[in-house]
């Protein structure tokens, strides 16, 4: 049977739906062999992935996606492998969620005032560590007088999950959901320092091909590789970011960003990323040959 790998997963304890123990019960079933999990700027899943990993014989392997920021450029920075522990990265992540608590709490207040029925306890007593748009746009939609509300201000080609986000939640709004981020050449000094090595997350998605630039500069500062197979890239970029890591020598990563199954209304062809996108076991197996303790 064909094995595959997915280094790049989310639990509840961000924005996915499942538990670390339902999450590592679908890679099985999805012929995944090796798991890691990225949650966003929290690393509170891992012990608990671990435990389910030797229950549904799974590799684990530690992960996060640190929100960054270099240069004016949002950039999501994987880190892998590093310790457990009160260390450098921890502090840094308990730092990171201080600072999305008050984000969002000033976030749900100017909804409020806005006239936004949004129970706080239901997003702040979940399991989520790091809370972001997705709860509290969850929360909205819970009560129907909120969605009459944004039936009648929301303009037609806004009434997707991205335009309502950037309608009541952008960076231009009174309500901005802000990101609690860390300069990307710190979050690499500080996953190294927790002894592991970092990936830059979907770069296609972030940057266009005039940011290989970019990226060349973040491995100076001690990147080590990019995330090369991602649903955010067309075959292309993909194409592209192969080439661009053989040049200079940079570890290839891949992931499906997996953050549940999607409920479709009507009956559906793929409700997954892992029905149609794989990384293939050989990706783990080059990875390895860098990093023999992976």
């Amino acid at each position: 049977m064909k094995q595959n790998i997915d280094l790049h997963t989310h639990s509840h304890y961000t924005g996915g739906k499942c538990s670390p123990d339902e999450l590592c019960a679908l890679a099985k079933k999805n012929d995944i062999s090796v798991l890691a999990l990225a949650d966003h700027n929290v690393i509170d899943g891992i012990s608990e992935l671990r435990q389910a990993g030797k229950k549904y014989d799974i590799h684990i392997i530690n992960g996060v996606e640190i929100y960054t920021r270099y240069r004016n450029q949002n950039l999501h920075l994987l880190g892998y492998n590093f310790e457990l522990g009160d260390n450098k990265l921890t502090q840094t992540l308990n730092t990171l969620q201080e600072e999305n608590l008050h984000n969002v709490k000033r976030s749900i207040h100017s909804l409020q005032k806005q006239g936004f029925i949004i129970d706080e306890e239901l997003i702040f007593n979940g399991p989520a560590k790091n809370r972001g748009v997705i709860h509290v746009l969850e929360e909205i939609e819970r009560h129907p007088i909120n969605l009459k509300k944004m039936e009648k201000e929301l303009p037609e080609d806004k009434r997707n999950f991205f335009g309502k986000v950037k309608f009541y939640m952008g960076y231009d709004t009174p309500a901005a959901l802000r990101v609690s981020e860390i300069p990307t050449d710190e979050a690499i000094s500080i996953v190294q320092q927790s002894g592991g090595f970092s990936i830059l997350a979907h770069p296609g998605q972030q940057l266009n091909y005039k940011g290989d630039a970019l990226i060349l500069e973040l491995v100076k500062a001690g990147l080590e590789g990019i995330e090369m197979l991602s649903p955010y890239h067309s075959w292309h970029q993909i194409e592209h970011y192969q080439i661009f890591a053989l040049e200079h020598e940079l570890l290839v990563t891949g992931g499906s960003d997996f953050h549940g199954d999607i409920n479709f209304t009507k009956k559906e062809q793929l409700a997954r990323q892992w029905d149609y996108f794989k990384v293939p076991y050989t990706f783990y197996k080059n990875l390895k040959k860098h990093i023999p303790n992976l």
